[in-house]
Parts: C-alpha cells; structure tokens; sequence
C-alpha cells in the first residue's frame, strides 16, 4: 500500500495543478472505483500538517483510529501502519506526501482485513480469527475466516490456554470426530490472531503409521525371534547335554561322559564357543580321571604303607600286631597255640657306622628276603625297624622249635654283603615265646619275647633262647618299666628339684663355688637317692632330658646371683650329644652370663671310654669360655698320660681316698701325688667327701685347691651363703 500511497498523486490531470489536496481529490473522483476493486482500499485520508482532515474518501469511511493519529501528528515524516477493529478490522498505511521537495501532510489508507484472512486460508489452508482481548471473559472475534464455524470452535476453549500457545507450543483438541490444531500470535498489543489448523487427517496418518510400525515391529520381532530360535537351538541344544552330562565329573563316571560328549566339529566356519567348551571338558574328563587313578594308586600305596615296611616290603609292626593279635584269640579260644621268634641282627650297627646306611639297608633287604623265602606259607614274617625282625609260627614241640631257630640262623649266616674294603656276615639274637604259655596278650608276649632275646645276647652272638619264668633280668627288666614311668611321671609333675653343695676355697675360706646336684621326689614329697633313677635314665635314654634340665636351672642361679659359680655333672649319654655343645652357647647367651662361671664336671672313666667325643666336646666349649672338672679322678686308671689329653681345668679326687685321710697314710701320698702332678700341668685340684676338721686341716698341708662334703656343708635346696 505504501507504493499505491506514493503513485496516487500521479493520478492528478496533467496540466499543472500545484495544489496537492485538488491533485489528491481529482485522483479519488477519477479512480477511486479502482482503486476500491483493484487495491482493496475502502478509505482514504489526508491529514495536512496541522493535524485537519481535509480529504476523506468515501465520505462514509470511518474515523482514522486515534492512536494512528496521534503518530502522524507526532512524526509527520514518517511512515505509520496501524490495525484497528473497532467496527470492522482494517488495515491503516500512513505515508507521508512532499510537494516540491516540502511535507504537505500524510495521506492515510485503509482496508478491510477479511480479504487478507481469505488469502492466508487460500494460501495456507488453515484457518484464521483476529481477537481484539484474549484476556476478556468473552472472546470478541471481528474478523475470522469461516465464523460460523470458528468462532464457535474457538469459544470451547479457556482465553488462558489459547493466550498460553504460540508457534512452537501449540493446542490441540477434538471436536466431533474432527482434531484442530490451534495457535496464538501477537499482532499488536491490542490484537491477537489465532491460527487454526485442521489435522484430522495429519493424526490419521500418524495413527496409521503408528499402528503400522508397532505392527511391522511385532512382525519382525516374532521373526527375529523365529531366526534367533532357529540359530540358537543347535547350540543350545548341545549345551543342554553338555549341562546333562557334567554331573557325570561329580560321580568319577569319566568313561560315560566320554562317551556321550557331543562331537567337537572340526569345520573351521561351524567351530564356535560351545565346540571350544566341549574341548575343554573333554579335556577337564581326561585330567580328572587321569587324577582320579593317580589318587587311587596313591592311596593303595598309602594303604600298603601303613601295613607294610618300604624297605624290605615285610609286614611292619603294626600289621604283625594285628596277625599276632587274631593268633593270640585263636589260641585263648582253645584252638591251636604258636610260637613267637623275636630276633635282631648281631653289630648291625657296625655296618651303619663303616659303611653308612646305604649299606646296612642292602644288608636287611637281603637278610629279609632269605627269611621269608625261607618260611614260605608256614610262618608270618614281619619288620618291627632297625634290625629288629619277628617271625609267627605255628605251635610245636620245643625241640622242633629250636632245630627251627638253628635253621633260621643258618639262613641268615648265609647273607654276606661285600663292599669295596669290608665283607659284612651276621649273625642273629633269637628269643622265643610260646602263646599262650608265655602271654595271652601282645603286651605281656612281645615284653617276654624282647626278655628272651636279650638273655641270647647275654649268651653271645647268634644264640637262641627259650624264655622262662626263671630268666636273670626278668626283675630288672621290670624295674626299668617302673622306674622309666617314675621318671616321665617326675618330669611331668615337676617333682625334680636341684640341691647346691658348696666347695670352700682352702686358702681364702671363702665360698663362691657350688655343685649342682639332681634330686627327684616321690608322690610323698620324700627325696629319692639319685642311685635308683640315674642308671635307668642313663640305660633309657632319659638322662638326655634330665642334663638340659640340670642344665636350664643352674644358668637361671648363675643369672640370678652374678658372685656365683656353678658346677654341673654331664652323662656318658652328654659325650655323644651332638646337640648339647649348642643348646649350651645357646642358653648362656640368652641368659647373658659368663661362660667361665660354668664347670662341666665328667667321670674319669666315662671320659676314659669315649676319648675321643670327651676331647671334642671340652675343646668346643673351652672355647666359648665354659671350664670342665674331672670327677672320680683316681677311681679308675688315674693316668697322667690320660689327664694330659684331657683338657680339663680341674681335678676331683674320688672321695675313696679322701674319706680316710686322716689316718691313711697311703691315702696322703696318692692325694700328695695327685696334686702335685694336677698343679705341674696348671690345673686346681678338688677333694670331696669332706666330713671332718682334721681332714680339712690335711688337706691345707697338702695344697689342694678346693675342699667339699658333709663337714663344709650338705647339699640342700637352697644356695649357700657367698663369702
């Protein structure tokens, strides 16, 4: 409209009129018609420039809406478009007129905005309605495309929800089996349009794809479902009996599981993940089972073991046990009694010393199947370790038993083992016992069999004897059970005890020595001479035990009492303990003492008889700084050549030539001897059995170092006082 504002003008006569009102005037009488057909303008208006209206066209038109006015008034220049419906909707276009380069005033036109609504709905099918207050209770619609239609459709809706839309946020709703689509866009502050769409048929097409979609989508999900089935069900179906057949591991049917495992294929594009599951526990089937006999045969090993000896595969101890034991029975019911031969090998523990035990194992192995060839199916053999062997056979009279004893030692005496520098022939110690005569129990038959074989050895070597109830060792036999049960029994309730007897330094008078000594109790809490345990813990080897406790007790005195020296007697087990010397650094670096506070005190004859292990023993802990006494000392051979190797730093006179001093004069010039020989090769000298003053008063006269016994003081459980 603005360039049909600027070309009216032209529509003026075309001689020269210089008035722009008469041009403007003549232009509408001329061609106003057209300009209604043409341009759709149904008003025309000329303001000048002071604000009068001096041209209206048709006469009819309508006012120019105040607030357009208000703007050509306020900005002449200016182009102004404003959009009224107050009658009718109209459309106003303000331009500005010039005449000779000078405002003359602004021409205003105005038309209807039906035809524009019309062109929108040609244009874009949707329909269209101009509201003047969306916020007003009642809508006012001047101005919409098909009204009897949309002004009703619109009024179904609250102001609020329409007012709330707009081109991305749009209302949609249904009405009488038709959808519309409704939006709100904002013309002016004063009016609104509101855009309706028909989407019936946009909805149907969505409805219809939707359904379509979810359709196709069920169809191919049934068929992938179908592939999927129709894929998986050859694996599944092997690992179904694969799941089946596992259990078969559990119950060790490895063999039945071989058999029914599906087939691995070989095909390289068919090989998948349940062929390489296959595989493996076909492979996890051959381990098991592989594992399963290795089991098998170790435990039948096991089995054999604990009946058998590995070395000579006699039936061992236990075995023979349980033989004897069914023979026993038989015999205590009545049935025919046996004999029992209990036997080991004269010096077989030479051979093991010489040789080593390789050798003494060949030896035993071909002692043992001499034997045992020997007695075929008319006895039972059995090992018991070591060289000890038993032999079951059944009952007859004595004289066959010991021709059967002669034959068996003659069998054994056949075995000769020769190595590079010796030639090994034994011989056996065989006691017999007869059953039940001699015992109806193992117990009692195997105490009097093992009685029997050591009154053969008494005999000499390779000897037979019967046993009887008259047997020499029988009561010391049972003594040594009593006394080792005693002694154990002792041990376990702490009823031993160590007593100290002091040992006065003569020329000093001073005390600072004492001699440990081993006591033991009885249940009665009454002492026990050491005379009847000793022996039998030296015989059974408990004295091993008794030493480390002697041992422990006086290094805890020693750490107890710094001004103290203790001394300790040490078995003829000690000398061969090739623990001992390090068990003792042990316990004095533990308690942090000195060494030299410590004397060892050995026989004279124990460490006569073994020289050698006397010597390596006092020399390892010489070393380390402990000293040793050699007690008894001439009791046995007394010899200077034997005090010289021994490296002692004191010497014990035996109390035999001490306890009569006072008026033997032999006894003076051995105990003389004595020390003057003991003081030339820088050792102290020791008398025991001290009892009287005169005796002591002797010994000061005769030099000796030390002095013990009665008259000093007994032994108690108390430590002297120091001096």
């Amino acid at each position: 409209m603005s360039q049909l504002a600027n070309l009216l003008p032209l529509f003026a006569p075309p001689h020269h009129i210089t008035d722009l009102k008469i041009q403007l005037q003549y232009a509408l009488n001329q061609n106003g018609s057209l300009l209604d057909l043409e341009w759709d303008i149904r008003s025309i208006h000329f303001i000048d420039l002071a604000g009068r209206i001096t041209l209206l066209w048709p006469q009819s038109a309508p006012i120019v809406p105040q607030t357009l006015f208000a703007m050509v008034q306020q900005t002449p220049e200016q182009t102004a478009h404003w959009l009224s419906c107050k009658q009718d909707c109209r459309q106003y276009l303000a331009v500005p007129q010039l005449m000779a380069g000078h405002t003359e005033g602004t021409l205003v036109l105005g038309r209807l905005v039906s035809d524009v609504l019309l062109a929108f709905r040609a244009l874009t099918g949707a329909d269209i309605a101009i509201t003047t207050d969306l916020s007003a209770t009642n809508n006012l619609f001047p101005a919409a495309t098909s009204p009897e239609f949309l002004i009703p459709l619109l009024s179904m809706q609250s102001p609020q929800m329409l007012r709330d839309t707009d081109a991305t946020h749009s209302l949609a709703w249904e009405k009488q089996g038709e959808w519309f689509d409704v939006f709100h866009l904002e013309l002016t502050p004063q009016l609104s349009a509101l855009i309706v769409n028909r989407i019936t048929s946009q909805r149907q097409s969505i409805t219809t794809i939707t359904r379509n979609s979810v359709v196709i989508g069920l169809i191919g999900l049934v068929l992938s479902e179908l592939l999927l089935l129709l894929v998986m069900h050859p694996p599944l179906k092997r690992l179904l009996k694969l799941t089946l057949l596992l259990p078969l591991l559990a119950e060790n049917r490895f063999t039945a599981l071989a058999q029914q495992l599906p087939k691995v294929r070989t095909w390289r594009l068919l090989h998948d993940e349940m062929d390489v599951t296959i595989a493996t526990v076909f492979q996890l089937n051959q381990r098991m089972e592989q594992l399963q006999r290795e089991r098998e045969t170790a435990q039948m090993e096991l089995i054999w073991l604990a009946d058998h000896d590995p070395l000579t595969g006699l039936p061992n101890r236990r075995l023979f046990y349980r033989t004897l034991a069914c023979a026993i029975d038989r015999a205590n019911r009545g049935e025919s009694g046996g004999v029992l031969l209990f036997f080991d090998l004269d010096r077989f523990k030479d051979v093991n010393d010489i040789s080593g035990h390789l050798v003494g194992d060949q030896l035993l192995e071909k002692i043992a199947q001499q034997v045992d060839n020997f007695i075929g199916e008319d006895g039972f053999l059995g090992r018991f370790g070591g060289d000890e062997f038993a032999l079951i056979l059944p009952h007859q009279d004595i004289q066959h038993i010991y021709s059967q004893a002669a034959a068996l030692q003659a069998k054994i005496a056949q075995v000769i083992l020769n190595t590079d520098t010796q030639r090994y022939q034994l011989s056996a110690s065989i006691g017999i016992v007869l059953f039940p005569e001699h015992g109806n129990n193992i117990q009692t038959l195997m105490a009097n069999a093992d009685l029997a074989m050591y009154q053969a050895k008494r005999a000499g070597r390779g000897r037979s004897h019967l046993y009887s109830e008259q047997d020499e060792g029988r009561d010391a036999a049972r003594a040594r059970l009593v006394w080792t049960d005693r002694i154990l029994e002792a041990l376990h309730e702490d009823r031993f005890e160590v007593h100290y007897q002091p040992l006065l330094e003569i020329v000093t008078g001073r005390i600072w020595r004492a001699e440990a000594l081993l006591r033991m109790r009885d249940q009665q809490n009454k002492l026990i001479s050491p005379g009847l345990f000793i022996p039998i813990a030296e015989e059974t080897g408990l004295i091993n035990t008794l030493d480390r406790w002697v041992l422990t007790q006086a290094i805890a005195q020693l750490q107890q009492h710094p001004g103290l020296s203790l001394s300790v007697n040490l078995s003829a087990n000690a000398l061969t303990d090739q623990q001992l010397g390090g068990d003792v650094q042990r316990l004095i670096r533990d308690a942090g003492i000195d060494p030299a506070r410590l004397t060892f005190e050995i026989t004279e004859t124990v460490a006569i008889n073994s020289m050698s292990n006397a010597v390596k023993l006092i020399d390892d802990l010489h070393t380390f700084g402990c000293h040793f006494a050699l007690d008894d000392f001439g009791s046995g051979f007394a010899s200077y050549a034997y005090l010289k190797q021994l490296p002692v730093d004191d010497v014990k006179i035996d109390g035999a030539f001490i306890r009569y001093l006072d008026y033997n004069q032999e006894d003076r010039i051995f105990v003389r001897a004595i020390a003057e020989m003991a003081h030339t090769m820088g050792k102290r000298v020791i008398a025991e059995f001290v009892e009287s003053a005169e005796i002591l008063d002797i010994l000061r006269e005769l030099d000796i170092d030390f002095a013990q016994g009665y008259h000093i003081a007994r032994p108690a459980p108390t430590l002297p006082p120091l001096t």
